[in-house]
């Protein structure tokens, strides 16, 4: 962002919830201010001019317009936090992005070149990708508006020209920069995804040369370029670049690449070429993108691909366990809240936690074998896919069973039976699990190496405690959360591995016997240290918080009433992006989110006999509905494929099915159905 100015006479000093503390830069379409959210979290505040008429209509539709824009997935863009108006006058929230713009660097450093051209390019076309999965066209993409954050080129101001364009009393500048508009738009024809990625074939070349390809003198002059002449691409070295660039500026918008194609070639994979059938888009494509765009050696790979040998590098347990499904009981029966300081271990109230329809990991425990007269398990189906199971392994003071192979994207690392009152732990590099009492919930990283534990009891100052537990010497790092009456559940690893997150509930009553939603806890394995987010809105949190497939933002669902969604916050506690009609909830053991990041799993609207796919970028129609009747899930067993319970005879199965609801794999059996409803099961993808 540009240098912060001082708030001038007749600036506002907040909009909405949001204090703002100085000025950021001031354009045709309004003002751009630095604010502070409640959570202290810093955002740009966008407050546009009133244009020629005070018109209430045209400002709802505009608000309604710029709220698409939340839909778009944070890879390599600023999140869209909010919109509305202030005094009649619309304004924008936004992912505050540290950094300059990109016109300004090439303005006073010079032409980007090598390597730094290639990570712009990947960075900017994977935010087009972004946006263009939403539904959302940028429509004035031009080098001011890509700023270069610390971990890359963030693209910002998506689709605010189109709803000034559909608002027009709103505002008196012209829609669109003319060094960068397209023939079809001075056609006067509407400006879709390739417009964009026309806008873009510019922008790189500003980037590669420092100025636009098509000039910068009189609009009619720079017009009759665009419409008549081929721009002159020899400066850009890199013959591959050279060509796409070159095919993104062709006057025939059917002749150039998409976003999706774009990125593809500029990545290295197959199907990027023009006009060829285009693929499904690689696991992970977005996320790929922006890892290759990171101007840091270390962050370029893939985090969901990502392989280490310690918690600060290892792939965390990705989607983690215990997300999208489980509601922890607040307000009855709860049995996860510790005892005060001076107290013995875990305070365990009686009954087993409420579970709002679907419920999740932390309290839904499924595994169990098939009836007592047939007491093998299904046979594994004869199709390619999982592997076919090689050991057997009893769990020990239980019923349950599990059919496992070192083949297996995910592992059994730790399982919890009467409702989490008692932990057992499996042995590093061994199929042997051993009771733990140390612990009350324990999830493994990626590597196998460390855990994440939470404490049984607060400490002697009255602090809840999650541990980073060395696996191989058993020496543990206790970090402090919250104090009493707030205490964490649900640990699990960020998909790097170097945060963990835990959900807070609040124990509330002099009995001590209800919760109630509180927040979350984010954690830096480096530095031991816990921050805190409370979060304001009352409808959030009933359901526990998962890691979103970046690792920048944790989300949850937000119920009111009939409507349900899915909303993710930054790791501050401000909101960056909502998910509208994407189904309901539904209890998940494991990974709501799939290994690649770019999947996420419900119940269909409606039905519990059906599970349905919808990508995480974006809310729209689902990828796939499943048909397969289950109360509870394990999560993602790879990126085309389930792992869920359904009943079997007297008891259940977990079963690995895939996107036409085939069963394809047994996981686990267990005989006991009273058992069955009160276990635990942790999964771990990669250990």
């Amino acid at each position: 962002m540009p240098d912060l100015v001082p708030l001038r006479t007749g600036d506002p000093q907040w909009i909405r919830e949001y204090r703002l503390t100085g000025r950021l830069g001031e354009g045709g379409q309004g003002t751009v201010y630095l604010g502070v959210s409640p959570t202290g979290a810093r955002v740009a505040v966008k407050l546009l001019r009133p244009g020629r008429a005070q018109d209430g209509e045209a400002t709802e539709r505009f608000v309604r317009e710029v709220g698409m824009a939340q839909r778009v997935a944070p890879f390599c863009t600023a999140a869209v936090i909010g919109t509305g108006a202030a005094r009649g006058r619309p304004y924008i929230v936004s992912e505050y992005i540290e950094g300059p713009t990109l016109e300004a660097v090439v303005t006073s450093e010079g032409p980007r070149e090598g390597s730094a051209l290639h990570r712009l390019a990947v960075g900017t076309v994977t935010a087009l990708v972004a946006i263009h999965q939403a539904g959302v066209v940028h429509r004035d993409f031009k080098p001011s508006n890509v700023l270069l954050g610390p971990d890359g080129p963030r693209v910002i101001d998506f689709g605010i020209a189109k709803a000034l364009d559909r608002t027009s009393t709103l505002t008196v500048t012209t829609i669109g920069t003319p060094s960068y508009m397209t023939p079809e738009q001075l056609a006067g024809e509407d400006a879709g995804p390739s417009a964009d990625m026309f806008a873009w074939g510019a922008t790189m070349v500003f980037a590669a040369t420092g100025r636009p390809p098509f000039g910068t003198d009189s609009p009619p002059a720079i017009f009759n370029r665009i419409i008549n002449l081929e721009p002159d691409l020899r400066a850009i070295t890199d013959p591959a670049l050279r060509d796409l660039i070159g095919q993104c500026l062709d006057k025939d918008e059917g002749r150039r690449p998409t976003a999706g194609e774009a990125l593809l070639r500029l990545l290295g994979h197959a199907g990027g070429a023009p006009g060829a059938a285009t693929p499904a888009a690689p696991r992970g494509i977005l996320a790929e993108g922006s890892a290759a765009a990171s101007p840091d050696p270390a962050r370029r790979p893939s985090p969901y691909s990502a392989r280490g040998e310690g918690p600060g590098s290892a792939r965390g347990e990705g989607s983690a366990k215990g997300r999208g499904g489980l509601r922890i009981a607040v307000g009855g029966g709860l049995a996860v809240a510790l005892v005060a300081a001076g107290g013995i271990t875990l305070a365990l109230r009686g009954t087993a936690p409420e579970v709002i329809g679907p419920t999740r990991a932390g309290d839904m425990r499924d595994v169990i074998t098939p009836p007592s007269a047939d007491p093998t398990p299904t046979p594994t189906p004869a199709v390619s896919g999982p592997p076919r199971a090689s050991r057997t392994i009893r769990l020990p003071d239980s019923s349950i069973t599990v059919y496992e192979s070192d083949d297996d994207p995910i592992q059994l690392s730790s399982y919890s039976l009467e409702w989490d009152r008692r932990l057992y732990v499996r042995e590093p590099g061994t199929s042997r699990f051993t009771k733990n009492d140390d612990y009350f919930q324990y999830t493994v990283n990626a590597s196998g190496s460390h855990a994440l534990a939470t404490g049984r009891s607060y400490d002697k100052s009255g602090y809840a405690v999650v541990s980073v537990v060395d696996r191989r010497s058993g020496t543990a790092s206790r970090i402090r959360i919250a104090r009493d009456p707030v205490y964490p559940t649900l640990p699990q690893w960020s998909p790097n591995g170097e945060q963990g997150l835990v959900t807070l509930y609040e124990v509330v009553g002099k009995d001590r016997k209800k919760s109630r939603e509180y927040g979350y806890a984010i954690i830096d394995i480096a530095t031991k240290q816990a921050r805190v987010v409370r979060v304001k809105e009352k409808d959030a949190g009933t359901w526990s918080y998962f890691w979103r497939g970046d690792g920048r933002a944790v989300g949850t669902w937000a119920l009111t009433g009939e409507t349900q969604r899915i909303r993710f916050y930054d790791l501050r506690g401000t909101v960056l992006q909502t998910l509208l009609d994407v189904g309901t909830p539904i209890t998940v053991e494991g990974d709501d989110v799939s290994p690649s990041g770019s999947l996420l799993m419900t119940y269909c609207k409606g039905t519990e006999q059906e599970i349905c796919i919808w990508s995480t970028a974006a809310d729209g129609e689902a990828k796939a509905r499943i048909p397969f009747e289950t109360k509870r899930l394990i999560g993602w067993y790879d990126d085309r494929h389930l792992a869920g319970w359904r009943k079997r005879g007297t008891g259940y199965e977990a079963v690995v099915i895939d996107f036409q609801g085939k069963v394809v794999r047994v996981l686990a059996t267990s005989a006991e159905p009273a058992e069955y409803d009160r276990q635990f099961m942790r999964y771990t993808r990669g250990s």
